[in-house]
């Protein structure tokens, strides 16, 4: 019920969040220096992205509502029944052996958990390139704006231009971060419509059944 309702009025606090965080920052950003926020506004999808990706490697990932639960023979399960049981382990040792098929159920719920973590890796490394040439970029352009101009720009007008571009885009990060997964709020709605629907095997309106004489 919580998703469902979080997700039902998500869209207009991430809309509202991001429309603001992003005007305001490029307003300010326009007001101070032009030419810079020309450039912010084209760098601006790589930039998100980039941001994006960091604010996913410091806050977490969610890694999504298909996942199957872990069960009797889950690699979480295993640890709960050695660690329980250690004394029983250690008698017999079987140290090795659960060990082994600590690592086999490991595998099986990720067989692909090398080429899973390379993408990963990838997309983390390219937004933070897209970050810090971008920010090489900006940095390059401000002073050539401020030598090439140096009686319409300053360096203070820059600053103020630049970094109220980028808290902006951290302001624009983080409210798609909170964005719920709508896949686990349509799951958590079938769950919902599933219990409504369903015919409870004891019905005390029913007139089927054995009846007293």
């Amino acid at each position: 019920a919580a998703l469902i309702h979080s997700y039902s009025g998500e869209p207009i606090r991430t809309l509202s969040m991001s429309l603001s965080s992003v005007l305001v920052g490029i307003v300010l950003s326009f007001i101070y220096m032009w030419p810079f926020a020309l450039v912010f506004i084209a760098l601006l999808p790589f930039m998100g992205f980039g941001a994006h990706m960091e604010m996913q490697m410091y806050m977490g990932e969610d890694e999504g509502a298909g996942e199957a639960k872990p069960g009797e023979d889950g690699a979480g399960a295993l640890v709960v029944e050695t660690l329980l049981s250690i004394r029983t382990v250690a008698s017999l040792t079987i140290e090795k052996m659960r060990s082994q098929e600590y690592a086999q159920a490991l595998l099986a719920e990720d067989p692909k958990s090398i080429m899973t973590n390379m993408k990963k890796g990838f997309a983390t490394g390219i937004g933070f390139l897209f970050q810090l040439w971008g920010m090489g970029l900006m940095f390059w352009w401000g002073g050539f704006v401020m030598s090439r101009w140096p009686d319409s720009f300053t360096y203070r007008g820059f600053l103020i231009s630049m970094f109220s571009a980028l808290f902006s885009l951290s302001g624009l990060s983080v409210a798609f971060m909170g964005a719920t997964d709508r896949a686990k709020a349509k799951i958590a709605a079938d769950r919902i419509f599933r219990l409504i629907d369903r015919e409870s095997p004891i019905n005390a309106l029913s007139k089927e059944g054995k009846k007293g004489v």
